[in-house]
């Protein structure tokens, strides 16, 4: 009697899919952690791009050209992904990705082998908090930052200062509450996939928002660009 295969659901591709990352993973940690970070920035500024305006923007600004009967100035692979898409996507594959890697394993090196006391459970977290965590985000506002446009390192340094502050007021008030969560709730193996997917949906939300206060700021420019322009007349 011939067997009868049962229907894949989608909790079995789910389960298959995690259990493939786990193993590459296991495997391949650096390659497979810097993957990560390419997509999911790829994924991140995608989304941030679209619903901050800056998308919708750009396109503005080529009817505009087009219609003046410039040439757009794009290159052949921006027709295909935007440019700025691309380099966050490169910036996680290269920078983010293995920095994390490395961060957090000379972080499992320090407390290797000791015991799981309250104290250095604590200690874990505040080493992450306030060393790690701050790194992190300082290069990722850096990097949002460059790949936006910017060119002066001191401008450069001061959107960090403006921003890094209140990035971490949220990572301080969210993140520990996720690691504990975490700690008491799921397996170790899950870990990274769950912290991936935690830290994907504000690292959304913050570049989001840096575009909308951006693209707020070059609106207010503009009009101030234009009303000297009255007055001059």
């Amino acid at each position: 009697m011939a067997a009868v295969s049962k229907p894949v659901g989608p909790q079995s591709v789910v389960v298959a899919l995690l259990t493939a990352y786990l193993t590459a993973l296991a495997r391949q940690p650096l390659a497979t952690k810097a993957c990560t970070a390419a997509t999911l920035n790829f994924l991140q500024e995608e989304i941030a791009q679209r619903y901050s305006g800056v998308r919708a923007d750009e396109r503005a600004q080529e009817r505009r050209v087009a219609n003046e009967g410039q040439a757009s100035g794009k290159s052949l692979i921006e027709y295909v992904v935007n440019k700025r898409v691309l380099q966050f996507s490169l910036y996680g594959l290269l920078v983010s990705g293995p920095l994390n890697h490395f961060l957090y394993e000379a972080l499992n090196r320090v407390f290797a082998g000791r015991a799981k006391t309250k104290l250095n459970i604590v200690l874990a977290l505040l080493a992450q908090n306030l060393i790690i965590s701050p790194i992190l985000n300082s290069m990722f506002l850096a990097a949002n930052a460059i790949i936006a446009g910017e060119r002066n390192i001191r401008s450069v340094v001061q959107i960090v200062r403006t921003r890094l502050l209140g990035m971490m007021k949220v990572s301080w008030v969210v993140f520990p509450i996720v690691q504990l969560f975490a700690a008491k709730a799921l397996p170790p193996l899950v870990w990274v996939p769950f912290f991936n997917a935690i830290a994907f949906t504000f690292g959304t939300y913050f570049n989001t928002q840096g575009k909308i206060r951006a693209l707020q700021a070059k609106k207010r420019a503009c009009e101030r660009d234009e009303e000297d322009s009255d007055k001059r007349e």
